[in-house]
């Protein structure tokens, strides 16, 4: 499944790069300004990774020990249980093969994690996930209130979100940001958990949401790009250059195609979490 979003957006760049080469002699060119502004105009961007994440992951470095088990524990669950939501969604309203089984893919993932993490809040400190929640600090508790506010605005954004391509559209660009700040919360647990079983878990958690994000950018650039190309088409009805421009040297049609390669491969080297990554140097500068 991943390797055919790979070789889609392989295929899209390949061909954006043929347009380069051979702009001196086509005889057409897509209007590049038409390919920007079309991708703006459709909002193909991921949503941003709300603030409170990255509070969050603040939070959970300052703490130790049980209080940094049990509190971590009573956000992720909850977390789990609104990508859960959204992706059960995604199988209901959502037409794109490789998405929809993302979407069963977290299911089953995420599912298994919140098990796994509410048998191990009972056997290791006797808590329901409730209960592990109102005995986290107060600033953690404001945090993990505020995030699962965000959480509900953005399921009823997408539940208002007709069955078809366009669902598909908006449960990656939320789907992106939900998987980030999901790592970001991972990072400490991972490093410093005193269960050795929470901290595999952790690893796993982090490597499977940034495999996700990272296929999910890739679908979306490549959705981007094939949008974007068919409304600067419409712009040009003959998709012809002015005549003489291809033959006279004067580099038109090069100059008009380079922006559609920066923008497709712009857009699909964006994979991963630029946030986390943030936070990784940041822990790194402290410990050094």
């Amino acid at each position: 499944m991943a390797i055919s979003l790979v070789r889609r957006a392989a295929v899209v760049t390949a061909c954006a790069a043929s347009l380069v080469c051979t702009g001196a002699t086509a005889a057409w060119s897509i209007p590049a300004a038409g390919v920007v502004a079309a991708a703006e105009a459709e909002g193909h961007q991921p949503m941003p990774t709300e603030p409170v994440a990255y509070e969050f992951g603040e939070t959970l470095a300052k703490l130790q020990g049980k209080q940094l088990e049990t509190t971590f524990l009573a956000e992720i669950i909850s977390h789990h249980a609104g990508a859960i939501e959204m992706a059960e969604l995604e199988l209901q309203r959502g037409m794109d093969a490789d998405i929809r089984t993302h979407a069963e893919n977290i299911i089953a993932n995420q599912k298994h994690q919140v098990e796994q993490f509410t048998r191990w809040l009972h056997q290791w400190y006797g808590l329901t996930p409730e209960e592990a929640m109102e005995q986290a600090p107060d600033e953690a508790r404001q945090e993990m209130a505020e995030s699962e506010k965000g959480m509900q605005h953005m399921l009823e954004e997408l539940r208002q979100v007709d069955k078809g391509e366009r669902f598909d559209v908006e449960f990656v660009r939320m789907m992106i940001p939900h998987h980030s700040s999901g790592v970001i919360e991972f990072l400490e647990p991972q490093a410093r958990a005193p269960h050795a079983q929470l901290r595999v878990a952790a690893a796993t958690g982090i490597t499977n949401q940034e495999a996700e994000i990272a296929d999910f950018r890739t679908w979306l650039a490549s959705h981007t790009m094939d949008h974007a190309m068919d409304h600067a088409m419409e712009m040009d009805d003959t998709g012809m250059m002015p005549k003489g421009a291809a033959d006279t040297g004067d580099g038109a049609s090069q100059a008009s195609t380079v922006p559609i390669v920066a923008t497709g491969a712009g857009l699909a080297a964006a994979g991963g979490a630029l946030g986390v990554v943030a936070v990784r140097r940041r822990r790194g500068a402290q410990q050094g």
